[in-house]
């Protein structure tokens, strides 16, 4: 019996053995999991971003595929997914094709917590050839990845107006002229107001014309004159539309600005000049349009009754009130918000707080000072919009309170009369507010003089009579100096990185010489990407590059660079004559393929080591 019950305890011996093992092995799995963690952690990090640049698009589609040369088509590039942040795309050479206009809308959607980005590139173009035109690939950057379209065929068939002649070939533009005065020129610009003579305040909008019968080599910039004496919203969209003028067909395009006057008396509005900038087969020139007058009606008296109720002129224009609080009921030190809202026709942002200076018709309140919030808009080409004043008021006393009615008084000029907006008055139930806990009350009787009766306090141990450590001192330590290194360090950082920013920021170039090299190398690469889709946008993609390359570096407008500007440019910066010839052959080389790839003698992939090669050996003589 003995014997059964010591083989008996030893097997349970042996099986609590067994379970101990067991649950070591299981605890050290655990812990092989949680070292895994921080790496599992990193790859989920590394795949996220991965993962939500998956589901980016990037399409073209176009209004129609087949067009005549007097009409326009509309190219829309999509770029639908999730996406922090992207650039534009990088358009090549469009053979047979001006860009007219261009504009750019974004869309941004919430759904189910997963977001989503949409942004739509608009290009207006018109066919300068007739045949079957391609529209070529177009490729974006997003992060380290390139995303293109699909390239898009273009059946184009001659139109009933005549072909556009290219500026600089013999048809240069003329002054500004009037549609009357034309005789077949080919651009001409004129500006306009709707309302020569308004009263001060009152909005007339401003209009410049451009009459275009033929394309531009390069993208135009519109410069306003000063319009000193108005304030000035610019008005969208710009308007675009056909006209035959003179028996010719112009693209007519119409910018616009609401102009509010400020003071009474004749203005002449200086020209507004449209420059279009050179490139290197056409000059650059400037259109300007003729001087506007204007002149400037003081407003009428105000009526003797407005007079009399000190009324503030809000707007000239057409204004409505009101007024509201939040909440109705309240009690004695329990603050309430005044909301009191101008909105209407006129420049908005000119109307005064008509509870300002009305603090003393607010008997049983705290007036606060008012928050004031602003949102403008446009209908046609209106300017319109809303102003609220915001205010806290705190109730002193109990009962009903009466929040007076406010007035603003507006000048309407189309009856020539004043008129005022007015709130309704208000009334708030204020109850009894809570009580307030009393305070303690403190009773003295002089001072009298503290004596020690004892001591609750024994100590376990008694006290050294020295006290010292083993340890080194604070002072002594290297990490102590190096915690107070490293802010240090940390601000001379920053100084240095904001001094290169502010001179990135004002100093425009040095800024593009910096960004020269990185920006050509990019460009190269992407034109190295398109050696698959289509030669032609490559030879395009070199030009641009070094076009620009050397704009960058030595502060030129790489609109305007010519092969004598080059060549003087380099042989100021000491460039050996040999390089520079290089450099020009391969600008040559670059135009042969663009224009005629079987006389050009040699692939594109070359083109594209040979200009590597370039900026390379450039890079290294210029340092």
């Amino acid at each position: 019996m003995v014997n059964c019950e010591l083989r008996i305890t030893n097997y349970e011996l042996r099986i609590a053995n067994c379970e101990l093992r067991i649950a070591n092995y299981e605890l050290r799995i655990a812990f092989r999991i949680l070292r895994l963690i921080p790496l599992l952690c990193l790859l989920l990090m590394q795949t996220v971003p991965t993962l939500a640049q998956s589901d980016i698009t990037f399409t073209a589609s176009v209004d129609r595929t087949q067009a005549s040369t007097d009409d326009m088509i509309t190219l829309q590039l999509t770029l639908a997914g999730t996406f922090r942040s992207s650039g534009t795309p990088q358009l090549p050479a469009l053979q047979g094709f001006a860009v007219v206009g261009t504009s750019q809308s974004s869309q941004f959607s919430m759904i189910n917590g997963k977001t989503s980005s949409q942004m739509n590139f608009i290009y207006r173009l018109q066919p300068t050839q007739i045949g079957t035109l391609t529209i070529p690939a177009i490729p974006i950057q997003i992060g380290d990845q390139t995303y293109q379209t699909d390239p898009i065929a273009i059946e184009v068939t001659q139109g009933a107006a005549p072909q556009p002649q290219q500026p600089g070939s013999g048809d240069e533009p003329a002054a500004a002229a009037t549609p009357s005065e034309l005789s077949g020129q080919s651009f001409y610009v004129e500006a306009e107001v709707d309302n020569p003579a308004p009263f001060v305040g009152e909005q007339i909008t401003y209009t410049f014309r451009l009459y275009q019968a033929a394309n531009f080599s390069s993208r135009p910039t519109l410069n306003w004159p000063e319009f000193t004496g108005f304030l000035g919203y610019d008005l969208t969209p710009n308007k675009e539309y056909q006209q035959t003028v003179a028996g010719r067909q112009y693209l007519v395009t119409e910018v616009r600005r609401a102009l509010f006057p400020t003071n009474a008396g004749e203005v002449t509005l200086a020209p507004s000049i449209l420059s279009v900038p050179g490139d290197f087969f056409n000059r650059g020139f400037s259109l300007e349009t003729n001087s506007v007058a204007v002149n400037v009606h003081a407003l009428p008296d105000m009526p003797v009754d407005f007079q009399a109720r000190s009324l503030n002129l809000a707007v000239v224009g057409q204004l409505e009130l009101e007024a509201w609080v939040e909440p109705a009921e309240s009690r004695v030190n329990e603050p309430v918000t005044l909301f009191v809202r101008a909105r209407g026709t006129g420049n908005i942002n000119a109307v005064p707080d008509p509870v300002d200076g009305s603090e003393t018709s607010l008997p049983g309140w705290r007036v606060y000072e008012a928050q004031v919030s602003t949102n403008t808009s446009q209908q046609g080409d209106l300017i319109q919009g809303e102003k609220v004043f915001e205010r806290l008021l705190v109730p002193t006393v109990e009962g009903t309170l009466t929040i007076p009615a406010f007035t603003l008084a507006y000048f309407d000029p189309a009856d020539g009369a004043y008129h005022t907006a007015e709130t309704l008055p208000i009334t708030v139930a204020v109850a009894r507010g809570a009580e307030e806990a009393p305070g303690p009350v403190m009773i003295t009787n002089g001072k009298q003089e503290v004596v020690v009766l004892g001591s609750d306090i024994r100590h376990i141990k008694a006290a050294p009579s020295a006290l010292t450590t083993a340890r080194a001192p604070l002072l002594s330590r290297p990490l102590y100096w190096v915690g107070w290194a490293v802010p240090l360090w940390a601000v001379v950082g920053a100084w240095v990185w904001q001094q290169r920013q502010h001179t990135l920021t004002h100093n425009v170039a040095y800024a593009r010489r910096q960004r020269a090299r990185r920006l050509t190398r990019k460009r190269l690469a992407t034109a190295r990407k398109l050696l698959a889709q289509d030669e032609n946008a490559v030879y395009a993609a070199v030009s641009q590059a070094l076009t620009h390359y050397l704009g960058d570096k030595f502060n030129l407008s790489s609109a305007g660079l010519t092969r004598d500007t080059i060549r003087r440019t380099l042989a100021m910066q000491q460039i050996d004559e040999a390089l520079t010839e290089r450099l020009l052959t391969a600008f040559d080389w670059a135009d042969s393929g663009r224009f005629a790839p079987v006389a050009a003698g040699r692939n594109a992939e070359a083109l594209v080591d040979e200009a590597e090669a370039l900026i390379t050996t450039l890079e290294e003589q210029l340092a």
